[in-house]
């Protein structure tokens, strides 16, 4: 076994402590208290220590629907009404699925997982009810299995009764309020389309499109994880970022109708995820507010007010200006990312086996390894551990439930590039190469698992 004189974590997806734009906080911090500052507490725009309107500030929520439509070179800004301040994605999610489906009541049917996933979303699934109602359909290159996804859903259609709306909302609207009020859906489906957790693939287009007709048929609500958008390796700047669901929704709903997609987004991979702050954009205003209305926000207030306010101060354009703070701290990151996906890439051909194939890597926080036809991922893994390195197992990736086991724990292993330097990242893949030359040879793990931190 290697001797080694560093523990090296290639599973990690936080950013490096040294990419945190810590000065940049700090005066941004300074600046919303000493500034003139609110003094209405119920205004729509409030003083940073005050309960929050619940959506959020309106100059908050102004300046990202700005911002975020100049990034995805949108014609108009994106309406503040159809925005929703969260204080992150993973809370984002759980809000979403608190509010908008129904899994005990029985009218929300099922739940849809891209697999492989991003590995914790599914406790998100579970704490909502859906631990027995998730089906994982496979991801493909730039796309999903589409037949898979039409099957499930008819075969559910078939065997599985509707539950009324009003029996659904027995339990869940508020008294007085009028059923138009909670919007619900029969289904939901959950994904990263744009430089995905675990895989960095990017859907196409046309995915995209197809995905929102089979919402609209099925009642099916696609909530999509859209917070690696703005980390792409530095080649992408060169094209526009594909339409994310929400702005197809948008720009073909219907009089009357709602939407069928929400975009989850967060400033945690962007400016630093102890902020806990992010959005949730939807198609039309009904589902922002619905997010707004509910008993938390309305009691305690938007749950970022105080946080919002600091990304507010990098989000504005200084007089005389038009270069963003965060944009600048933005070409920071991706700069940095591009530069140690460059040398994973090289690690990558000169220490592993040839056949190893790799995704991603283009843009986000991740690469998706698949190791050569008949090499044992999960067991190189644990090896890979014995010799000071630590990678994510494909198996973690997996949807629950057996019937959901893609078998990715035995072809395959994320690998981040957020955290470890270029360096670390050459280093770590050589190691990996090692644990691999060592199955090969025969060699296994001693204890049989891995402590993964």
């Amino acid at each position: 076994m290697t001797t080694t004189t560093e523990p090296l974590d290639l599973l990690r997806g936080h950013p490096s402590t040294r990419l945190l734009p810590t000065a940049e906080i700090n005066r941004a911090v300074t600046e919303i208290l000493t500034n003139p500052l609110p003094q209405d507490s119920y205004s729509d725009i409030r003083h940073p220590l005050h309960y929050g309107p619940d959506n959020g500030n309106l100059n908050v929520r102004e300046e990202i629907g700005k911002w975020t439509a100049e990034k995805y070179m949108l014609r108009q800004a994106i309406p503040p009404e159809n925005l929703y301040i969260t204080n992150g994605a993973s809370y984002g999610l759980s809000t979403a699925l608190s509010l908008f489906t129904s899994p005990q009541s029985g009218y929300t049917k099922r739940a849809f997982i891209i697999s492989p996933t991003y590995f914790l979303a599914s406790r998100a699934f579970e704490d909502a009810g859906f631990a027995e109602k998730l089906t994982a359909i496979q991801s493909t290159k730039n796309s999903i299995d589409f037949i898979s996804l039409n099957v499930a859903l008819n075969n559910i259609d078939l065997y599985v009764p509707d539950v009324p709306l009003d029996i659904a909302l027995q339990s869940s609207l508020r008294i007085g309020a009028k059923k138009e009020e909670k919007r619900l859906y029969k289904y939901v489906l959950y994904a990263t389309p744009t430089f995905s957790n675990p895989t960095g693939e990017t859907w196409d287009l046309a995915t995209r499109q197809k995905l929102l007709e089979i919402a609209r048929e099925w009642d099916m609500l696609v909530i999509a994880d859209d917070v690696y958008d703005f980390l792409g390796n530095q080649e992408m700047f060169q094209s526009a970022l594909v339409p994310r669901l929400v702005s197809l929704d948008a720009a073909t709903i219907k009089p009357g109708d709602m939407g069928n997609t929400i975009s989850n987004c967060s400033f945690s991979k962007l400016l630093g995820p102890g902020l806990r702050c992010g959005w949730i954009e939807s198609a039309s205003p009904v589902l922002a507010s619905q997010l707004g209305n509910a008993g938390a926000p309305h009691s305690g207030g938007c749950p970022s007010q105080f946080t919002s306010m600091i990304v507010h101060s990098l989000l504005v354009q200084s007089p005389g200006n038009s270069t963003r703070k965060i944009d600048v701290i933005i070409d920071n990151l991706t700069r940095t990312y591009t530069k140690r996906c460059d040398a994973l890439r090289k690690a990558i051909d000169y220490y592993l086996p040839q056949g190893t194939e790799i995704e991603g890597g283009k843009g986000g926080f991740f690469a998706w390894l698949r190791l050569p036809e008949r090499v044992d991922a999960a067991e190189v893994v644990k090896l890979a551990a014995e010799e000071g390195v630590v990678v994510a197992s494909g198996g973690m990736s997996e949807c629950p439930g057996k019937e959901n086991n893609m078998g990715w724990g035995t072809m395959c292993l994320r690998i981040s590039i957020s955290y470890c330097e270029e360096d670390q990242i050459v280093e770590g893949i050589r190691r990996l190469g090692v644990a691999v030359g060592r199955w090969k040879a025969g060699e296994r793990s001693k204890d049989g698992s891995v402590v993964v931190v």
